[in-house]
């Protein structure tokens, strides 16, 4: 190969040779012939060895890349080269140094640069460089390859470094394939815009609008629905048609979707503002569902979405795709129904579920309170009524219920009727039922292995639903408007057996449930509410006994004077306090002290954190304006908008604290 030579040539040395000459020269006639000629000398030296740098650089750039272009191209496990060379590879190919700097490039390459007449290719290569390789290559990395941009397009860059010589200074150099996506890119984003999705749309508490307003407001209220959803929609292109009186029916794009993704579902505000006479604020529910295989999975996902938004207690938008739930809007307080069908409905189908069962077992939460036990309890006297065997699982006591516990283990008639969760896996049989009461969440209740081996689940609770709810229910009576669990129990109690008694403890365990979730009749509280009170106070419940069940010992009081007296104010309206690692029952003080906290002038929403082997609690709670569920679902935990809580693993103090403030901060920002 001509001018093969000039991978031997050391310009560090050439260089050093005419310099030192040069200095030699310059001292010898700097005595000898005088500075005149000692300067003229030295000037023609430098200039010699700065034409012969230009002249070895030049030189050697072309034989890099004469060797570039006419390197073979070798197949793996082949010994002998592919023919053709690499300048007759079909796809744009560039040569780089292994510092970067630029070698040679095919016509293929440099034709991406056309529109700016190769002006732009030196510095985009360098910013490839810098951004793509260079990082990876120091880091020894073998997976060079990238998605870039190249003069206005997209190509898949492929990358490796290849040896072309054993030895001499340019034995590497960095060879770069690009693949043009650009097409492909396009055809993938108008796909992705133009997929069909799907959403229902329903008027939240419909029927207690039209009770308290009168058929002519509603009748506004539908003009006006109709006007704030053809604002909504604008030109997004999406169809929105009304199927029933207060069930609409949307289709959009993923385009639009986005859009209103990115606004939040902006329209969950405008109706709220519809002032036609209604002395009931109008919300609404939307589920939307995306990404499915076809136009009937997407309904059927907004469907799914539409129910879980109202179980979560409406005024929301649920968007189910990709096997993810998203949730937008949902700080609106749930309004009670006055519609008691479903109740009635819902205990004749518990009932005939509990009547073919050859044994029925119950169970609450984990680290159960008086709402989780005086439901479970509610539970069991309606299998009692129905002449069948239950028992109630609950592992162990908490603080929280530690009178009442000691109280009921006392009485024979239940000293077999609590069981833990080794009892009860062995009364698993085909024809179990099991009830899950205060919490939809399989991972929160006593024994999460039973709901994998049990046939039949019945779920009833209070709590707005979170992304992981139990999904296989023969039975899901989920009310988020009721106060408690225990409310929506006795109900259904007084449906399924009008005439019949319940025993005093069991009144006694539901008015304290009631208490505890209610904060003393003082939050989430309506007339169906008192109406359940008055039923259980008629069953010779004493409101002063029942709160004996709650009274805190000096420690404990001493302990939650000492996490609120070190709270602090986040965003003005949110107090946040630790409990100090020295407290008894964590749990218990953490949360007594978020009720305390709420007790303080503008303070709308508390939040206590406290520590547990390697994990953090959090108790959050508030009097409605700010929903702390939202809050604490973004740290993994849920509940209703009240009353939240949520455990993080894992993770110090203050790297929770760091996670709630972002939460509480994002809540605000959205």
């Amino acid at each position: 190969m001509a001018n093969k030579w000039i991978r031997y040539v050391n310009l560090a040395l050439i260089n050093f040779i005419f310099l030192f000459a040069s200095l030699s020269f310059a001292v010898y006639y700097c005595f000898t012939a005088g500075y005149t000629s000692m300067a003229i000398i030295a000037i023609v030296l430098l200039t010699l060895t700065l034409i012969l740098n230009v002249v070895l650089f030049a030189i050697r750039l072309r034989y890099r890349a004469k060797r570039a272009k006419t390197l073979a191209v070798y197949t793996d496990g082949e010994k002998t080269p592919v023919p053709g060379y690499v300048r007759d590879v079909k796809l744009p190919v560039v040569f780089l140094s292994e510092d970067g700097a630029f070698i040679w490039a095919n016509d293929l390459f440099k034709n991406i640069f056309s529109d700016s007449g190769g002006a732009d290719m030196l510095p985009e290569l360098k910013a490839l460089y810098d951004v793509n390789l260079n990082g990876k290559l120091e880091n020894a990395e073998l997976d060079l390859s990238a998605s870039v941009e190249l003069g206005g397009r997209y190509f898949l860059m492929l990358a490796n470094v290849a040896r072309v010589e054993k030895n001499g200074p340019d034995s590497f150099m960095i060879v770069l394939y690009f693949v043009d996506n650009t097409d492909l890119l396009a055809i993938r984003k108008l796909y992705g815009e133009k997929r069909t999705a799907v959403a229902e749309i329903a008027v939240d508490s419909y029927d207690e609008i039209f009770q308290a307003s009168g058929e002519a407001v509603v009748n506004e209220i539908s003009v006006e629905l109709s006007k704030i959803f053809e604002r909504w929609i604008g030109d997004t292109g999406a169809v929105l048609k009304k199927l029933i009186r207060d069930r609409y029916f949307l289709v959009c794009d993923d385009k639009a979707l986005a859009e209103f993704e990115r606004n939040k579902f902006a329209v969950l505000d405008m109706v709220k503002r519809i002032s036609v006479g209604n002395k009931i604020q109008v919300t609404i529910s939307i589920g939307v569902g995306a990404h499915g295989e076809n136009a009937s999975e997407n309904y059927a996902l907004a469907a799914q979405a539409l129910e879980l938004a109202l179980s979560r207690g409406g005024d929301q938008a649920v968007v189910r795709k990709n096997g993810k739930d998203s949730y937008y809007g949902g700080s609106t307080i749930d309004i009670e129904s006055i519609n008691r069908v479903k109740a009635r409905v819902m205990a004749s189908m518990l009932k005939d579920e509990i009547s073919k069962s050859s044994v029925v077992l119950i169970m609450g939460h984990k680290n159960a309170d008086m709402d989780s036990v005086g439901s479970a309890l509610l539970v069991y006297r309606m299998c009692v009524f129905a002449g069948v065997n239950a028992h109630i699982i609950l592992n162990e006591s908490n603080p929280s219920i530690d009178t009442f516990f000691r109280k009921i283990i006392g009485i024979r008639e239940y000293s077999d009727v609590i069981i833990d969760t080794s009892y009860a896996l062995n009364l698993i049989d085909d024809d179990m039922l099991t009830i899950v009461v205060d919490t939809s969440r399989p991972g929160l209740t006593e024994c999460p292995k039973l709901l994998d081996y049990c046939g039949r689940i019945a779920v009833i609770d209070h709590h707005r639903r979170a992304a992981d709810y139990i999904s296989e229910t023969v039975l899901d009576y989920t009310e988020t408007y009721a106060s408690c669990c225990g409310e929506l129990l006795v109900e259904m109690l007084r449906y399924m057996a009008p005439d019949a008694d319940i025993p005093l403890i069991e009144a006694e365990a539901a008015y304290a449930g009631m208490l505890v979730d209610t904060k003393n009749f003082s939050v989430k509280t309506g007339s169906r509410t008192f109406e359940v009170a008055a039923f259980l106070r008629s069953r010779g419940v004493d409101t002063v006994s029942v709160k004996q069940y709650f009274q805190p010992d000096m420690e404990m009081y001493s302990a939650v004077s000492k996490i609120t007296s070190g709270a602090f104010l986040r965003d003005d309206r949110v107090a946040i306090a630790r409990c100090p690692s020295d407290v008894k029952n964590q749990k218990l003080a953490s949360a007594m002290a978020a009720d305390r906290l709420l007790e303080i002038s503008g303070v709308d929403a508390s939040f206590v954190l406290s520590s547990g082997g390697d994990s953090i609690f959090v108790s959050g709670r508030s009097y409605g304006d700010i929903n702390v569920q939202v809050v604490l679902e973004k740290l993994g935990g849920g509940g209703h908008l009240t009353s939240a809580a949520a455990v993080m693993n894992g993770i110090t103090m203050d790297e929770a604290e760091k996670k709630l403030f972002d939460a509480v901060d994002s809540y605000f920002e959205n």
